[in-house]
């Protein structure tokens, strides 16, 4: 009858395979942790630096009135500018795309100048001017481009719409439904394109420096990549 009683030399074969596979398999605790560096202290909260707008921003222009032809004139105006630039695939509702010299064209206002100005700004400069024609104008301006892609090892990877303009690297990673286990938390990496200059940006999530860092709040089509652990 043949002995099929293991050798010492392949048990040990085997016991070493079976702790190479768990050793190179696994995700070690602290790996999966984030702000371990963070006490218990009071730090003053950073103001995230107003959003200027530049060519190619597609803004949303209300304007409200007592006089209708004012209003109706701002929405088709709106809706002619989404149709002839035949886009919505952003799910982008109407709104006024800045041209590549930084300029919207408006009602009444012909060409007004966009790019380099914070919204506040520019509607503050539209309400002026259209107080000109209208005594009772009140105009909203904000941005409906304000998109942030997250890929990589996030729980929900996709390209999402924000609605307040204001969103921070945290917030969107919860909004992908947090990082997956084999996220490497210590070196996520940010992808900002503004003004014609691409830039590329590496966070440590597992530091409280996250908070200081110039990249802790996103901008409009920031793309977020995380890296997989080697483990993986």
């Amino acid at each position: 009858m043949r002995n099929c009683t293991p050798t010492p030399l392949l048990a040990a074969l085997v016991i070493a395979g079976i702790a190479l596979l768990s050793s190179c398999g696994s995700v070690k605790h602290a790996e999966m942790l984030m702000l371990q560096d963070v006490q218990n202290k009071l730090a003053a909260i950073d103001t995230m630096p107003a959003l200027k707008i530049q060519a190619d921003d597609i803004l949303s222009i209300q304007v409200s009135s007592r006089t209708a032809e004012v209003v109706n004139a701002f929405e088709m105006q709106a809706k002619e500018v989404k149709a002839g630039s035949g886009e919505n695939a952003l799910g982008i509702a109407d709104g006024y795309r800045v041209d590549e010299s930084g300029n919207i064209f408006l009602p009444y206002l012909g060409k007004v100048k966009a790019s380099g100005k914070t919204v506040l700004q520019l509607r503050q400069e539209i309400n002026n001017s259209l107080v000109a024609f209208f005594n009772d104008v009140t105009v909203q301006v904000r941005f409906l481009n304000f998109r942030v892609t997250m890929i990589g090892e996030v729980t929900r990877p996709n390209a999402y719409i924000i609605p307040n303009e204001h969103l921070n690297l945290l917030e969107a990673v919860g909004m992908a439904g947090d990082f997956t286990p084999y996220a490497r938390r210590n070196s996520v990496l940010v992808i900002r394109e503004r003004n014609q200059v691409r830039e590329f940006a590496r966070i440590n999530t597992q530091s409280d420096s996250l908070f200081t860092s110039p990249y802790f709040y996103l901008r409009p089509n920031d793309i977020v990549y995380v890296e997989p652990l080697k483990a993986k």
